[in-house]
């Protein structure tokens, strides 16, 4: 049975395992044998995960980006988190979307399962 899955990454891409674990889980859930609906929503210090400026080869994310955009996956930024952080829309990477607050509370109220990392 197919499923709405929101996985939330919530803390700081540096010096964490969370970002590409939870990416990893991510891709994982929409590649599995129901390929759910997955959107990997960066919120809370998570956000600096989102931007252009992290590197993403050297915290194993690539891949698992690439697999994600591969089975249907989304990426969004919490546009609340990324104000009370100073991060401007222009910071955040070509392959992430922005949300506003009340879209991202949705996502999540609305979601079958959610992640959170």
């Amino acid at each position: 049975m197919r499923r709405d899955v929101v996985v939330m990454l919530t803390r700081a891409p540096y010096g964490r395992v969370h970002a590409p674990e939870g990416l990893r889980a991510a891709r994982g859930v929409a590649a599995g044998f129901d390929r759910h609906d997955v959107t990997v929503l960066f919120t809370g210090d998570g956000v600096y995960g989102a931007r252009t400026a992290v590197d993403r080869d050297a915290l194993n994310m690539t891949g698992h980006v690439a697999d994600l955009a591969e089975q249907g996956g989304q990426m969004v930024a919490d546009r609340v988190a990324m104000a009370e952080r100073g991060v401007g829309e222009g910071e955040i990477a070509d392959d992430v979307a922005v949300w506003s607050g009340d879209r991202v509370t949705a996502s999540i109220r609305d979601a079958d399962r959610t992640l959170d990392f």
